[in-house]
């Protein structure tokens, strides 16, 4: 039976912890006080490391350079050993707009990923298109995504919300795009979150279950038997959520 998950941060969860889920997936930073999900030390089955809002970028070498990336890594890795979790995700980095961006390459991110040998570690399915200045991750098919796995030796794990900016952006069948992300991938975590075509379709609103397009319901129905953990991550979090996620899974 599929697990439901939240994503938790260390200023909501107070909140957070008094609602109804299996587990609990931690966002960890560099300098971050892990003490407030002491609360919660038991559930925590994940931990989700640093994003480019917190200068971690695998795919440029400045980020490197700067140490940025490998705080990161280690703040995210010594949280899994501090709360004995199941996975650590990251997303694998982007071509950032600008200056920082001029370097920008995969090369750097399957070298980066090729030092690391924790298989807890996983690669997240980001957007094309992410951010406000809309910066490019250059995969997107489900081919991309499978050559992904194969060069950083690292498992994939299925965002649903960013899967569906893919799908737009791409012209694909969300659908079917979906369900052979999870097929193809053996996908068995996955993060759930809606959204719609807002703006220029390409914005990761986190959106309650049911107040996007994101085909979230046929999606659960027909791959329950596959998904194991599902971290819902929406900005307003309540019961009515996971209560329409787990009536999905049954």
């Amino acid at each position: 039976m599929t697990k439901i998950g939240i994503r938790v941060f260390p200023d909501n969860i107070e909140k957070v912890s008094k609602l109804e889920a299996d587990y609990f997936e931690a966002a960890v930073r560099p300098g971050n006080d892990l003490s407030p999900y002491n609360i919660i030390k038991e559930k925590i089955l994940g931990i989700h490391g640093a994003i480019l809002m917190q200068e971690c970028n695998f795919m440029n070498p400045l980020r490197k350079k700067l140490g940025t990336n490998d705080k990161s890594l280690t703040s995210a890795i010594e949280a899994a050993d501090k709360f004995h979790v199941q996975y650590i995700i990251f997303h694998p980095g982007y071509i950032e707009r600008g200056v920082y961006g001029e370097r920008c390459n995969l090369r750097q991110l399957y070298s980066t990923m090729n030092q690391i040998k924790d298989s807890r570690l996983l690669l997240e399915i980001v957007p094309v298109f992410a951010y406000k200045e809309r910066n490019i991750f250059p995969l997107h098919s489900v081919d991309d995504y499978k050559h992904l796995k194969e060069k950083t030796g690292k498992n994939i794990m299925l965002d649903i919300g960013h899967a569906m900016i893919n799908a737009r952006a791409m012209k694909y069948d969300p659908i079917q795009y979906i369900g052979n992300l999870i097929e193809e991938l053996d996908i068995k975590i996955m993060h759930i979150a809606d959204n719609d075509e807002r703006k220029d379709g390409y914005e990761d609103s986190h959106l309650s279950i049911g107040k996007g397009n994101v085909p979230i319901e046929e999606i659960l129905k027909q791959f329950k038997s596959k998904i194991e953990l599902a971290t819902i991550e929406v900005n307003q979090i309540s019961n009515k959520d996971i209560e329409l996620v787990r009536k999905y899974l049954e």
